[in-house]
C-alpha cells in the first residue's frame, strides 16, 4: 500500500505543478500584453496629451503670426 500511496502522491505532485506551471506562465503572458497594448484609457489619454500639445503649438504660431501683421501695420502708419 504504501507503494501505491507513493505512486499517488508523485503523480498528484506532477499534476499539480503542471496546472502551477501553466498558470505561471499565462499570467506572465497576460503581464507582457498589458505592457506591449496599452489599455484603451491609457490610449486615448495619450491621444488628447497629443492634441493639446498640437493645438497649443498651433496657437503660439498663430499668435506669432499676428503680432507680426500687427508690427507692419504698425510701421506702416
Amino acid at each position: 500500500m504504501s507503494n501505491k500511496g507513493s505512486k499517488t502522491g508523485i503523480v498528484v505532485s506532477s499534476a499539480v505543478g503542471a496546472v502551477l506551471g501553466w498558470a505561471a506562465s499565462s499570467y506572465v503572458d497576460k503581464k507582457r500584453n498589458l505592457e506591449e497594448n496599452p489599455s484603451l484609457l491609457t490610449r486615448l489619454r495619450d491621444f488628447e496629451q497629443r492634441l493639446y500639445h498640437d493645438g497649443f503649438q498651433k496657437s503660439t504660431e498663430l499668435q506669432e503670426i499676428r503680432q507680426e501683421v500687427e508690427n507692419r501695420i504698425a510701421e506702416e502708419k
